[in-house]
């Protein structure tokens, strides 16, 4: 399953350019050319990485996203599509796709892009990490605080676990954003949209702790530690 992506993709010579470069590039790539195609794969056999256009045949790409989601979480979704409007990006991003990519693109980029992906979901180490009372579980990502499950969203979770794996660490915007949601992110200059995740995220573990680890560096940025 390694470094196998499936491309859902209708327009066959973009199709066929992306599959053929990824292939030189070491990828195994699958390719499907509307939602019901890539779904049937996809039910079969869980990909690493899904590349998704979102003007299909038969309808909005962003369906599929959900979809593939609730079968494996842990699948990175790359929207590719020439709908560049701000909506469609946060759409995306919102309904859980991992990064998004304007046509026409250069495919050192698309390359570039799924290497970040693969390495922000890739865990050499224990897949089971701790940090005081909190224990992440990193292959069924699930987070137990004091020994009872707790809820968090994608991006929530890939925060704590960023956190956890760099405590006492001052971690800037730039590093958040560039681990969590992308080093191209469209929220990059959106100092409001990392504190109201960051924010999110403390309440979660203050309700169940009583703590406050994720602390303030003013000037700088965030760093998990005990008081």
């Amino acid at each position: 399953m390694k470094n196998e992506i499936l491309l859902i993709e209708d327009d066959i010579e973009l199709q066929k350019l992306v599959s053929d470069y990824l292939k030189k590039s070491g990828f195994i790539c699958v390719c499907a050319d509307s939602i019901h195609s890539g779904k049937l794969l996809f039910e079969k056999h869980k990909y690493e990485i899904v590349l998704l256009d979102l003007g299909l045949p038969d309808g909005d790409g962003l369906t599929c996203i959900p979809f593939i989601k609730s079968i494996w979480n842990e699948t990175g979704v790359i929207i590719v599509s020439a709908r560049d409007k701000l909506e469609d990006r946060i759409d995306g991003l919102n309904l859980g796709a991992d990064d998004y990519l304007v046509k026409p693109f250069h495919l050192s980029e698309l390359n570039a892009r799924i290497n970040a992906l693969l390495r922000r979901n890739f865990h050499s180490t224990s897949y089971i990490l701790k940090f005081e009372e909190i224990t992440i579980d990193t292959q069924a990502n699930i987070v137990f605080i004091q020994g009872e499950q707790v809820d968090f969203t994608r991006k929530e979770f890939d925060l704590l676990l960023f956190f956890i794996e760099n405590k006492k660490k001052v971690l800037t915007k730039e590093n958040l954003f560039e681990h969590v949601w992308g080093e191209n992110s469209i929220f990059m200059d959106n100092s409001d949209f990392i504190y109201t995740h960051i924010n999110r995220l403390r309440k979660k573990i203050k309700n169940h702790t009583g703590e406050n680890y994720i602390k303030t560096v003013y000037g700088f940025g965030y760093r998990l530690e005990i008081d």
